[in-house]
């Protein structure tokens, strides 16, 4: 390992991004202004703060001690549906009490490997006890986008997605779906009717009816509460480019779709834990068998529906971004 860092003081370029990558610690890469609350503080409030920051998570505080975290899943795992909300709900009444804090000086693969084996998308950094800053599942594969080194070539969206989607039907009420998504653990159910994707309901969008009217979820149907177009992804994109994508274009789950029909969804989770794993497992590639990173990005766009398809461009696709008209009827 000091071999790395000596290879980094000298300028060196380096031939793998694994190596690029060992040379980071959390604290490089971590936030470290950190949006808080306190336990007493009302749950409402917390919700605004969460829907205008547009975060999944805040941390929870005493003094510049973290004693809580507050997650949209917990919105969805603790969150009673058998009577009306008040203002009297607080922060403390859903707030995770457990806390697994990490060093800012952990590599990024020690890191992640923390996060995958106790299944968390976020880690508190301290030091002492005091708040430092969090390191997200967003940064780590950030990091990996902004990394200059060559990396090898990467297995595709179909190969790591997860190929269990959960749907309900528009007509459901929104408890159901609540019910799913606790039971399964999982942020995002499609609506679907008749095979056809309808619309998608995420964690996001639970905080979001929460703070905008807390007793209308318990009232509603799937299909009053659902978040439509769905933006969708084919199966082609490798890691490295779908990985690009979220981060570009802010998407935190993407339904994978081939020959119009649905096979599976992938998750920044499933990116996240994908491509630090298949780094790994590569960092003795050679130069023969990588790419560069900074290879331009392609795809293509189509809508139909209810549906924005990302695909990778075929025949005569040639269009990038979005720079490409979303044209009005889609074609695999």
């Amino acid at each position: 390992m000091v071999g790395i860092f000596n290879w980094l003081k000298r300028g060196k370029a380096f031939n793998n991004c694994y190596f690029e990558l060992c040379a980071k610690h959390v604290k490089d890469i971590m936030v470290d202004d950190v949006m808080t609350i306190g336990k007493y503080d009302k749950l409402i409030d917390a919700a605004h703060i969460m829907i205008g920051a547009h975060i999944s998570c805040l941390v929870v505080i005493d003094g510049d001690k973290p004693i809580g975290i507050l997650t949209e899943r917990d919105f969805i795992k603790k969150l009673a549906m058998s009577r009306d909300h008040s203002d009297d709900l607080l922060v403390s009444d859903l707030m995770t009490k457990e806390v697994f804090v990490a060093n800012s000086h952990l590599t990024l693969f020690e890191a992640q490997k923390i996060m995958r084996e106790h299944k968390f998308r976020k880690l508190v950094v301290v030091e002492g006890e005091a708040l430092k800053g969090i390191l997200t599942q967003t940064d780590l594969c950030r990091a990996v986008a902004e990394a200059k080194s060559s990396c090898p070539r990467a297995p595709r969206v179909k190969d790591i997605m997860t190929k269990s989607v959960f749907n309900i039907s528009g007509e459901e009420p929104f408890n159901r779906a609540k019910k799913i998504m606790a039971s399964k653990d999982i942020g995002s159910v499609l609506v679907m009717e008749k095979g056809v994707i309808m619309g998608m309901f995420t964690e996001f969008d639970l905080v979001s009816e929460f703070f905008m009217n807390p007793n209308r979820l318990r009232k509603s149907y799937m299909k009053d509460l659902m978040t439509s177009p769905v933006i969708c992804v084919g199966p082609n994109f490798d890691i490295f480019e779908v990985n690009r994508l979220m981060l570009e274009h802010n998407f935190r789950r993407l339904p994978v779709m081939e020959s119009n029909k649905v096979i599976g969804i992938i998750t920044q989770t499933d990116v996240a834990w994908a491509l630090y794993e298949f780094i790994e497992k590569n960092k003795d590639c050679s130069d023969e068998r990588t790419r560069k990173k900074q290879d331009e990005l392609k795809f293509v766009v189509r809508k139909t529906g209810s549906i924005i398809l990302y695909s990778k461009p075929q025949g005569n696709d040639t269009a990038k971004g979005d720079d490409k008209k979303i044209p009005d009827d889609m074609t695999e």
